[in-house]
């Protein structure tokens, strides 16, 4: 009998323990979004407007010239910056951006959102024409159509405003800041040029990019697992704008972290926000400590003067910080790349006449 009772004693001493024993720690959690700074929830507006669709003057219908216009509201400002925001090669849904375009609404900007291809079949030498139709159109309207914000205006009179984009959209951001410069083309000089994986190198007919007035605002970033366009094309961008002044421009590495659940993968997509700030599912710290950070410092830094640091900090903390895991380790931070042409990336560039295809710079 003292047998069998000692062996069920034995017997359940690893369910106590089991019932007993601390459970797995779970994973730790990525940084969500700051309460301030740049790419913070401190918003100026408690949401926006939502117009459209428009399409350019003598364009009604055609796709390829369609945009939709997104304005503070709560309160709603006389006046504001416009950015000209411009998709992904056939992303051609607002939508897929949402939260970003949403976040620089809210921080005190009207945003155009231009689209400039109807479908896969629009020919690429099409893309930069079509996009500047509705930007002209666009402008037009914010500036003489009654119950819009008004475009806020420089010292000179012209008005403010910056292009900004993904993917292909981020090689004609800096293709239309270099067209801005011949006045028949009718658009504005942007102060500010936001390029997010840029591609779309030998596609896309490129521009005399020393064009670009040498006081732009220019921030270039790749993900370092960006395995569509990679780093060429915008290695190409980098060396085309030699004239503008090295305190205005920065060249930054998103890099990916696996550290916590769910990891940051910073390939081709993370600048798709898919959505609005609301739907916080598709939203993570590359949002909020990359494009969010790096589009309104920018903007800001243009403007106001504020958060210079942020936008072309060449490498400072508030620059490259990415947040910490609820662990307290920090995120893998962002690379500042002094020299982008020894940049290592996990990703490889596209063949020729790929997505981010790199012809010769220009002498």
């Amino acid at each position: 009998m003292r047998t069998i009772r000692t062996c069920a004693l034995w017997c359940l001493f690893p369910l106590i323990w089991m019932a007993t024993a601390p459970a797995a720690a779970a994973p730790p959690a990525p940084p969500s979004q700051p309460t301030s700074g740049p790419g913070g929830s401190n918003y100026l507006h408690a949401g926006m407007t939502t117009r459209g669709p428009y399409w350019a003057a003598g364009h009604e219908g055609q796709d390829r010239y369609k945009y939709y216009l997104y304005e503070p509201a709560g309160p709603v400002p006389q006046s504001a910056p416009v950015v000209l925001f411009l998709h992904g090669w056939n992303a051609i849904e607002p939508r897929a951006y949402g939260a970003w375009i949403e976040h620089l609404v809210r921080k005190g900007h009207t945003v155009v959102w231009a689209q400039y291809q109807d479908s896969m079949l629009t020919l690429p030498f099409l893309f930069a024409g079509d996009a500047m139709a509705a930007w002209r159109d666009a402008l037009s309207r914010l500036d003489t159509e009654p119950g819009h914000v008004r475009p806020s205006r420089d010292y000179k009179g012209g008005y403010n405003t910056a292009v900004m984009g993904h993917s292909a959209g981020g090689y004609l951001s800096l293709i239309l800041a270099a067209l801005s410069a011949k006045p028949e083309n009718g658009v504005p000089r942007p102060y500010v040029v936001v390029a997010v994986e840029p591609g779309g190198l030998g596609a896309i007919p490129k521009a005399d990019f020393s064009k670009i007035d040498d006081s732009t605002y220019i921030v270039l970033v790749v993900g370092t697992n960006d395995d569509v366009a990679c780093k060429s094309t915008a290695l190409f961008l980098w060396n085309e704008i030699r004239k503008v002044r090295d305190a205005n421009k920065d060249f930054l590495l998103v890099r990916s972290d696996s550290h916590g659940s769910p990891p940051l993968f910073a390939d081709h997509y993370f600048p798709a926000t898919v959505g609005f700030l609301g739907d916080a599912t598709h939203l993570n710290a590359l949002d909020f400590f990359a494009t969010f950070k790096l589009s309104v410092a920018a903007l800001n830094c243009a403007f106001k003067r504020q958060d210079c640091p942020y936008a072309v900090g060449h490498g400072r903390p508030e620059q490259v910080d990415m947040g910490s895991w609820s662990d307290g380790r920090p995120v893998a931070p962002m690379v500042w790349a002094e020299d982008p042409n020894t940049l290592d990336t996990a990703c490889e560039d596209p063949p020729p006449y790929g997505c981010g295809y790199a012809p010769a710079s220009s002498p």
